[in-house]
Parts: C-alpha cells; structure tokens; sequence
C-alpha cells in the first residue's frame, strides 16, 4: 500500500513540475514579445529631408498650349469645264500668284469655232436690225406725208421687233459662249504660294477634283484648345508669344482674333483661333507652335515643383508638409506650373515647410530630420 502512495505521489511532482515548466515557458515568451516591441520602438529610423516653405509671391500669369499652323486662306481651283484636255499649267509648286493670275489653260478648238460662230450670227442679226430700221424710217415718212399706208408701216414696224428680239436672242448666245471661253481658263482666286499640283498637262479636266490649291502663307493661324479655367481671362486681340521647332531660338507674336463663344462639354475646354503675320515667310503652314497665352501677373500661393507627388492612377497631386517633427501628407489643387515653381489653389497654407527631398521615403506621419531649408526659386518660367 505505501508502493502505491509512493507511485501516485512521484506522478504527482511530475505533472507540477510540467506545468511548472509550461508556465515558464509562458512567461519567457511574453517577455521575449515584450522586449522585440521595445526594440521595434527604438529602431523607429528617422528621415532626412530637406524642405522649402509654401510662400505668396508674384506670378507671371499665362497657359501653355499647343497648334498647328494652317493658312488664314486656302483655295482649291477646280475646272469649270469637265471632260477638256488640260492643254498647260502654267505655274509650279512652291510658286507665288496674284489673285487674277492665269495659272491654267484647256483646249479652245472647238469653243473658239463655236464663238466665231455666234460672233457671225450677232453680225446678220445686227445687220437686218439695221436694214430693217432705215426701212421702217423712210415709211414712217411717207406715211407721214399720206404717200404709204398705215397697214405698211405696221408691217415694216412687226418686222423690226422680230429682228431686234432675233438680236438680242443673237447676243446672249454670244455671250453665253463667251463666257463658256473664259471659262477654259483658270485664274487664281486669290493670291498666295501654290501648295500642290494635282494634274499634269495633257490630264482631261474634271469638275470634281482640283487642279491646283493655293494657300495665303502671309497670314496664318492657329486653332487652339484652352482649358475653361481661362474662358474669362482670354479676350480677343490678346498678345500671344510662341515658338516653333522648325525655327530654334525664335520667338514669334500673334493675337488672337476669334474666340468660341461655348465651351465643349465633353473637354471642357473653349476653341480659340490666333492670326500670325508672317511677311518674312520664315513660317510655313503645318508647323507645330508652343503657344503662350499671357494674362499678365497674379499673386499665389507657390511651392517648389520638386515637392509634388502624385496618386498613382489618378492625376491628384499631393505633398509632405512636416509638422511637430513628422512628415503628414497634404491633398492639394494645383494652378500654373512656371519653372520650379507651381501654384497652390488649395490644401496648403502660407509658411506651411512642404518636403522636396526624401520624400520618396516618408509615410503619413514618419518622423523626420529637417536637414536643409530651400526657399523657393524666384525666376519666371521659359517659354515651352
């Protein structure tokens, strides 16, 4: 009996030497997480970062946008007459006319024999006008001195209205035909470069399809497409500056002259048109222009351009304003990118110390070590 105690006794140290040993094992493991949440804690790293402060300032108000050149005039001339043998072109491309200038002839064989034609039926009709009109005179005389008869003088007066309506039918043939004859030639409508050169001599004319385009290079325009953000501020005969890639190192001016009264729905954006001088002919249509629109100045609220970043997939622009030794992140609306330096509509206040280095390793609320203050950068932007 006292084995069994014994037994059951031994057992008894065993099991309270297991828990025993569980419950350390416990206990170790909470001071182990406790100890690593510590040590987490104390390995917060800071960032460096470098910051300039959101400032008010001077502005050079303006919006950049974008066209190409296309002349103010543009004329295709066509071949009134179809089915004619294009006999020659007197003008190439690349060359200068005069409005008025013959540029174009078709064959005349057989208008010029039909005009002849005409010109000799005018010439009998005429005649017997004439004939006609002594007669009737001398009767008219006679009748005058009771020598002819009044039926005789009606007869003669009948005759002369058929001939003067046989004439005049004469002449409108002839002028008919005449027209037809000047229209075998073709003339420039306007003065200009000729742009293109569809046929070549010995090419049947055809009503439908041009013979040669003539583009007014003098005066050009540009179709622009302006954020609505600016419909109040855009007027006509606004001052426009822009450059081209085709001429580097030049600046050219225009103004603008016509200004779409609606604004698109769809864009949200207003048509404008600017008129270019180009007497030098240093432009050509189908450049591509950068264009300045100039408003003049305002006063913003500016950071510098290197503290922006933007949401991914979405075009919202936000930045790093650190407060209280943390980097927080601020939601912003932009205005006029100029140089380094952009316009703060909205989400900033004046002094507010915007990151514009290391911030690609800041979260909300990292805290950070101020190591260089940037003040923002002064000088107006370039043109495009």
């Amino acid at each position: 009996m006292s084995d069994g105690k014994s037994a059951k006794n031994k057992v008894t140290v065993v099991v309270s030497l297991l828990i025993l040993a569980c419950l350390a094992v416990v206990v170790i493991n909470v001071w182990r997480a406790k100890h690593r949440e510590v040590t987490r804690v104390e390995k917060t790293t800071v960032i460096p970062v470098t910051i300039s402060p959101a400032i008010t300032g001077e502005l050079d108000w303006f919006t950049d946008v974008t066209g190409d050149l296309t002349p103010i005039q543009s004329a295709a001339l066509y071949a009134k007459v179809p089915g004619k043998i294009i006999e020659e072109i007197f003008v190439e491309k690349g060359d200068w006319v005069e409005k008025g200038q013959l540029v174009a002839s078709l064959e005349k064989d057989q208008i010029t024999a039909n005009l002849n034609r005409g010109r000799a039926v005018v010439e009998v009709a005429q005649t017997s006008v004439d004939v006609l009109e002594k007669d009737f005179r001398r009767i008219e005389n006679l009748y005058k001195s009771k020598a002819a008869p009044k039926q005789k003088l009606d007869h003669i007066q009948a005759e002369l209205d058929v001939a003067g309506a046989r004439l005049k039918e004469a002449q409108a043939a002839l002028k008919e035909l005449d027209v037809l004859f000047r229209d075998h030639d073709i003339y420039a409508t306007q003065s200009g470069i000729v742009a293109d050169r569809f046929v070549d001599p010995g090419n049947m004319s055809n009503s439908k399809a041009p013979i040669l385009t003539i583009s007014n290079e003098k005066v050009l325009k540009v179709e622009l497409t302006v954020p609505e953000i600016e419909f109040s501020n855009i007027r006509e005969d606004l001052a426009v500056t822009f450059v081209t890639d085709a001429c580097p190192g030049r600046t050219f001016t225009g103004k603008v002259a016509l200004i779409n009264p609606t604004v698109d729905p769809m864009t949200r954006t207003i048509k404008a048109e600017v008129h270019i001088k180009n007497d030098d002919m240093q432009l050509r249509s189908g450049m591509f222009a950068h264009v300045r629109l100039y408003f003049g100045k305002k006063q913003a609220l500016l950071i510098q351009r290197e503290g922006l970043n933007k949401m991914p997939g979405t075009g919202n622009y936000y930045v790093y304003a650190v407060k209280e030794g943390k980097a927080r992140i601020k939601n912003i609306e932009t205005g006029i990118f100029q140089g380094n330096r952009v316009e703060v509509s909205s989400g900033l206040a004046e002094g507010d110390q915007v990151v514009i280095q290391g911030q690609n390793r800041l979260r909300d609320n990292t805290p950070v070590e101020i190591i260089q203050n940037k003040d923002v950068e002064k000088n107006p932007g370039d043109m495009p």
